[in-house]
C-alpha cells in the first residue's frame, strides 16, 4: 500500500484535502469498515453534509470540463 507523503498532502488546497478525506470516508463505509462509535457517525454525517453542499458544483459544466 502506498501512503500519501506529507509534503504532497500539504501542497493540496484545503478544499482538495477535504474532498480526499470525504472520499476516504465514503470508501470506508462502502466496504463496511465503518464502526459504530460516535466519531465514525459524526464523520459520516460530515461527509453527507459536505456532499449535499457540493452537488450543484459536481453537476456543473465547469466540473465536467475539469475532468475531461
Amino acid at each position: 500500500m502506498q501512503a500519501i507523503q506529507e509534503q504532497d498532502w500539504q501542497a493540496l488546497p484545503e478544499q482538495a484535502q477535504q474532498e480526499v478525506y470525504d472520499f476516504f470516508l465514503f470508501i470506508r463505509q462502502r466496504y463496511g469498515q465503518l464502526g459504530v462509535n460516535a466519531k465514525d457517525e459524526s464523520d459520516t454525517i460530515t461527509f453527507a453534509n459536505h456532499s449535499a453542499n457540493t452537488i450543484k458544483e459536481w453537476l456543473s459544466e465547469q466540473e465536467d470540463e475539469v475532468w475531461t
